[in-house]
């Protein structure tokens, strides 16, 4: 799972809540031995099957998109295309004003009508009571059935890119039926939407493996194309290879220590740039390390850094070098080509930097981070050692589980973490690290220039998105308010024989597992 995208779904509830027992209604588990069935193995159980609180980013979302169809899809060049709505648009200038229009004949997998009132209603209550991730992307909104198929969207925070956030991959436009609104606790083991498949409870066993059946009432039939999937939980990564070499899992999440290493009959590999690693400065005003506040010292750690060669050794093949938050995914990331030499490797200017800010002697900062990953933990090291060749010491807290990590980012006791940041979008990166209700901005700080920009990011239009959010980017590049270190691929190998998975264009997200080809 990519980790930028599970910190407010971890903060908010740790534990997966048990499994109903009752199977839930609008599937068939009628299978035979020539029917197409898919098999993912992910590495952790779901914190929950509530999309309110469940993690986004793969493979999180294996959990929840075979069951929750969204009100629009993308297709395999990541653009945005129908999907429980037919038609969508923005009204007036601005971005502040929104519509779709939905489908006629729509109904949840209960058999209950989906008209645009009940999807209204859903949409209401994900943005109050959402602990997920995707919170701060739906915040400003508030919605109102128009008509019986017409949904209309206001935002008080103008945003230029409402369709993607109506896509599955958010969760939030994935509507849950009135009995899921009604009851939260079985939320957590059961599904209430409209997506192409239902959770079948019987044959699914909590932590261990999780079933599902087809949806008869899905409005789309003919593109439902297996006859189950089942996701199963193996934690060990070298377990997973196994059981996608023996043929008991179709396909898997992969990362820099076993891409390139499996072979076998069929087996393959597709990878694309998705993430990046950056370290979060987020006491830019030097509440716990006055240091940082320092432009000039921020500054003196991008250029203390050998990024290639901690790329080479944490990420190997999968993985670049990189100044910037953003990915080179198209105009609406903000990728600057330019920007990529603006720190290079220096270290002398580094002691320089350090020495014109008042800090020539050097300070410490503490940082945590994810000690349970090897790549982190390889950065982390790598990245403190170099800092401590210019004088600069990077007290390491490695923790030992999410819950934990969670738990030092809120204590206001550190300087910054180590953390996988969305380089795709930068009205998203935005606010996940850098405008003042950022997660990543635990101490509130407030950048003048990070709000102008975002502000004209925010009322682009389509045609001025790529500029205002290369400048957006450019303020965050040349203030050094994060110290980033690399883009990251994600990668996925699997038995081609059974089954294709697919990026989405050049955006970096993985297809839903519901919508891969049958081989």
């Amino acid at each position: 799972m990519n980790q930028r995208h599970r910190i407010l779904a971890a903060s908010a509830t740790l534990a997966v809540a048990a499994l109903s027992l009752t199977a839930c209604t609008g599937g068939s588990s009628t299978s035979s031995s020539s029917d197409h069935k898919l098999v993912v193995a992910v590495g952790t159980a779901p914190v929950s099957l509530d999309t309110l609180k469940a993690a986004t980013g793969v493979p999180g979302t294996w959990f929840e998109t075979p069951a929750y169809a969204a009100v629009l899809t993308k297709d395999a060049s990541g653009a945005v295309q129908p999907g429980l709505a037919e038609s969508w648009k923005y009204v007036g200038d601005g971005n502040t004003d929104f519509e779709f229009t939905l489908r006629d004949g729509l109904t949840f997998a209960d058999g209950t009508p989906m008209d645009a009132a009940a999807v209204a209603a859903s949409l209401t209550y994900f943005t109050a009571t959402t602990t997920g991730p995707s919170k701060a992307y739906f915040a400003a909104m508030t919605f109102t059935a128009v008509d019986t198929k017409t949904v209309h969207i206001t935002t008080t925070v103008p945003n230029p890119i409402i369709p993607d956030l109506l896509t599955v991959g958010y969760l939030g436009a994935a509507p849950i039926s009135a009995a899921g609104i009604a009851d939260e606790s079985s939320r957590a083991g059961q599904t209430f939407g409209a997506g192409q498949y239902v959770l079948d409870a019987k044959q699914t066993v909590s932590n261990d493996h999780y079933v599902y059946v087809p949806n008869t009432k899905y409005w789309d039939q003919k593109a439902i194309a297996y006859t189950e999937i089942d996701v199963r939980v193996i934690p060990n990564p070298d377990q997973q290879v196994q059981a996608l070499k023996s043929g008991q899992v179709d396909a898997i999440v992969g990362d820099p220590s076993i891409g390139g290493t499996v072979s076998g009959d069929g087996l393959q590999e597709i990878s694309e740039p998705s993430t990046v690693y950056n370290f979060y400065l987020m006491d830019r005003e030097g509440k716990v390390v006055p240091a940082l506040a320092s432009e000039q010292v921020r500054q003196a750690l991008n250029y203390a850094v050998d990024r290639d060669s901690i790329t080479k050794a944490a990420l190997g093949n999968y993985g670049s070098a990189t100044d910037q938050t953003a990915i080179d995914a198209g105009a609406a990331s903000g990728y600057d080509k330019s920007l990529e030499s603006t720190y290079s490797y220096d270290p002398a200017k580094a002691k320089s930097l350090l020495a014109a800010a008042g800090y020539g002697g050097g300070f410490s900062m503490p940082f945590t981070y994810l000690g349970y990953s090897p790549t982190d933990t390889k950065i982390a090291q790598a990245v403190a050692s170099e800092l401590a060749a210019v004088g600069v010491t990077m007290n390491l807290k490695s923790e030992p589980d999410f819950g934990s990590w969670v738990n030092d980012l809120v204590s206001g006791q550190y300087a910054g973490t180590l953390l996988t940041g969305d380089g795709s979008q930068m009205y998203i990166n935005a606010q996940f690290g850098f405008t003042q209700g950022a997660v990543m901005n635990q101490y509130g700080v407030v950048n003048a220039d990070v709000n102008s920009a975002f502000q004209k990011l925010a009322s682009s239009t389509p045609d001025q998105i790529g500029p205002a959010a290369q400048a957006l980017n450019s303020v965050i590049v040349t203030q050094a308010l994060a110290l980033p270190i690399a883009s990251s691929d994600s990668i996925v190998i699997f038995n081609s024989k059974k089954v294709k998975p697919y990026f989405l264009g050049t955006t970096g997200e993985l297809a839903p597992i519901e919508s891969w080809s049958v081989n």
